[in-house]
């Protein structure tokens, strides 16, 4: 699954969270800036860099 699909599935719930890694930020940070509902999604920072990406309720 691309980012892209996981952002709107997490925004639809069909999902809980996406977890990023430091090492796939960046792939998932293109997708994070063409996503048009970044209202709707919110990123909760964790240790070691990773970052877990939740729906906004």
């Amino acid at each position: 699954m691309g980012y892209e699909q996981a952002l709107i599935d997490l925004k639809n719930g069909e999902i809980d969270k996406i977890e990023i890694n430091p090492q796939s930020f960046p792939a998932f940070q293109k997708a994070w800036s063409a996503f048009p509902y970044q209202n709707a999604v919110k990123g909760i920072a964790q240790r070691a860099g990773q970052v877990t990406y939740i729906r906004t309720k």
